[in-house]
C-alpha cells in the first residue's frame, strides 16, 4: 500500500513501546502476563533500565526456576494493519489499510539459558506411584501447627536456589590436565636440551677456559656417542684448533648428525659468542689472544650486495633451512638435491653463496688475492694483544675481501645466466648498457686501489711496531 499524504495525521509517531519477545506461541494474555509476573511486576521491570524479566513457566509453584529476558534498545514500528478476506475465496488477501500506532524503543529478548527445574514429585512407598506432594509441603493459609513437628508421610524437599552458577553459555572445553612427558624422538614434545657447553664473551684480559665442565663430560656417557666419533672431532681440533660447526662437518667429512655433534663440541671446546672469532669453536687451552697466526681463523661475514636483481637470485637463508621431523626421526630438506652441492664452508674461483648472508672463516677463503693479503700482514712484537674488533688483521681489512669476493660472485651469475638462463631468470634485462659499463668500471678498478690501500696500512702498521 502506497504512502499518502492525506492520511499522514493518523500515525501516531510520538507513542512510544516495549516490547516482549515472549519464548512460546500465546494462546492467553492473561496466562501470559501472570507468568511474567504481573502487570505491575512488569511496569516495575520497564522502570529500571538495567532490570531483567522473569519469566516463570509454573507461576504457581515457588520452586519453579525463572527465565531471564534482557532488555536492549532497538527501532521499530508498531503497525495496525486491516486485511480484508472473502469466505469464497478463502487465500484472498487484501490490504485496506496500515496505521502506524507508534516507535518501538526497547525490546526484551529470552536469549539466556533458563535454570535446571526440580518438582517436589516422590515415589510413594504406599502406593508405589509418583505423586506431588506440594500441597503438603507449602502450607496454605494460618498455619498452627508447630514448627518441629513434621508428618511421617512427607519427604524432604530442600532444592538449591540456583542449580547453575551461570545462564550462558562457556565457549571451552572441560579437558583432563596435561601430564609432563619424558622427551622422545617419536613425540613431536620434548624438553629443552641441555649441553652444558661454555659460551664465552671475547675479553682481553679474562683468562680463556682450560677444560670442559663435569656435566658436559657427562654428557658423552649419558648420550649414545661412540669413541670413533669422539676421535673424529679431537683429531680435527688437533690439527686445526679453530673451527665453526659447517666447516668442522663439511671440511672433515662428518657423517654423524648435528645433534650428536652438538654433545661432543662442548667436551672439547668453548664457543666465542662476539669478538673477532664470534661463532666459533676453540680448542680449550688455545689462547687466539695470542697466537698471531689465529688471524686466518677469525670469521668475515659475507653479504650479498643489492645490486638490480642479482640479490634475487639468492636466497635467504631462514626460507632454505633444513627441518626435523622428530616423528619419523629423520632430517627434511626444503631444498632440491641438485642445490646441495652449493652448501659448501669454503669460497673460491667458482662459488656462489647459497643464502645472501654466509659467514666464512679466513682460511676456508680460498682466494690467491686474500691469501696473500694474509701473508703481507707483518708480524706484532713479543707482548702485542690484538684488537678487541678487528683481531690481528689491520683496519678495513673485512671490507676490501667482501669487495673482492662480491666481484667474483657478480662474475660468476652472469656466467651462469648466460649459460643456462633459466637457472637464474631474474637475470634478465637487469641492467643497461651504460650502467653495466658503470658497473664494470666500478668494480674493476676498486682493485688495484684496494690493494694499495692495504700497502698502506701494513707499511703503517709496520712503522708502528719498529716505533
Amino acid at each position: 500500500m502506497e504512502y499518502s499524504s492525506k492520511t499522514a495525521y493518523e500515525h501516531e509517531f510520538h507513542r512510544n513501546f516495549v516490547c516482549i519477545v515472549y519464548p512460546g506461541i500465546v494462546r492467553n494474555p492473561d496466562r501470559m502476563v501472570e507468568t511474567l509476573g504481573g502487570i505491575r511486576e512488569i511496569s516495575t521491570t520497564f522502570g529500571q533500565e538495567k532490570r531483567r524479566l522473569e519469566l516463570r513457566f509454573r507461576p504457581d509453584c515457588i520452586y519453579s526456576k525463572p527465565a531471564y529476558g534482557d532488555g536492549r534498545p532497538t527501532t521499530g514500528l508498531v503497525l495496525k494493519v486491516k486485511v480484508q478476506r472473502r469466505k469464497s475465496q478463502p487465500e484472498y488477501r487484501s490490504i485496506n489499510s496500515v496505521k502506524i500506532m507508534g516507535c518501538v524503543r526497547r525490546c526484551y529478548n529470552f536469549d539466556s539459558l533458563c535454570d535446571f527445574q526440580q518438582l517436589p514429585a516422590f515415589r510413594m512407598p504406599s502406593s508405589g506411584k509418583v505423586e506431588c506432594v506440594y500441597n503438603e509441603i507449602v502450607p496454605k493459609g494460618v498455619n498452627t501447627a508447630s514448627p518441629f513437628e513434621k508428618s511421617a508421610n512427607v519427604p524432604f524437599f530442600l532444592p538449591p536456589i540456583n542449580f547453575s552458577r551461570s545462564d550462558s553459555m562457556n565457549t571451552f572445553v572441560l579437558r583432563e590436565p596435561k601430564k609432563t612427558r619424558m622427551s622422545s624422538i617419536d613425540s613431536g614434545y620434548r624438553r629443552r636440551r641441555q649441553k652444558y657447553g661454555i659460551y664465552n664473551t671475547f675479553s682481553l684480559t679474562d683468562p680463556i677456559p682450560e677444560k670442559a665442565t663435569v656435566q658436559a663430560l657427562q654428557m658423552l656417557t649419558k648420550k649414545v656417542v661412540t669413541g670413533q666419533e669422539l676421535d673424529k672431532v679431537r683429531a680435527a681440533f688437533k690439527t686445526r684448533p679453530i673451527w665453526t660447526k659447517n666447516a668442522l662437518i663439511n671440511v672433515n667429512k662428518l657423517e654423524f648428525s648435528p645433534q650428536t655433534l652438538g654433545v661432543i663440541l662442548p667436551s672439547i671446546a668453548f664457543y666465542y659468542v662476539n669478538g673477532p672469532w664470534r661463532g666459533t669453536w676453540v680448542r680449550y687451552g688455545y689462547d687466539p689472544r695470542k697466537h698471531f697466526e689465529a688471524r686466518v681463523y677469525q670469521l668475515l661475514d659475507f653479504r650479498v650486495r643489492s645490486i638490480g636483481s642479482v640479490h634475487e637470485c639468492i636466497k635467504i637463508k631462514r626460507l632454505s633451512l633444513t627441518k626435523v621431523n622428530y616423528r619419523m626421526a629423520e632430517s627434511v630438506s626444503l631444498y632440491k638435491d641438485d642445490e646441495q652441492n652449493f652448501v659448501n664452508s669454503t669460497f673460491d674461483e667458482d662459488t656462489v653463496p647459497p643464502y645472501r648472508v654466509i659467514y666464512y672463516q679466513y682460511c676456508d677463503i680460498h682466494l690467491k688475492k686474500i691469501q696473500e693479503m694474509l701473508k703481507k700482514v707483518p708480524s706484532p712484537k713479543n707482548g702485542t694483544v690484538c684488537d678487541e674488533r678487528n683481531g690481528w688483521l689491520p683496519y678495513r681489512f673485512d671490507d676490501q675481501c667482501r669487495n673482492i669476493m662480491m666481484e667474483i660472485v657478480l662474475n660468476n651469475i652472469r656466467r651462469l645466466s648466460e649459460e643456462n638462463p633459466e637457472v637464474c631468470s631474474a637475470m634478465e634485462s637487469v641492467e643497461e648498457d651504460d650502467d653495466e659499463e658503470a658497473d664494470e668500471g666500478e668494480m674493476s678498478g676498486f682493485e688495484d686501489d684496494e690493494v694499495e690501500e692495504l700497502e698502506g696500512n701494513i707499511d703503517s702498521m709496520d712503522d708502528s711496531i719498529t716505533d
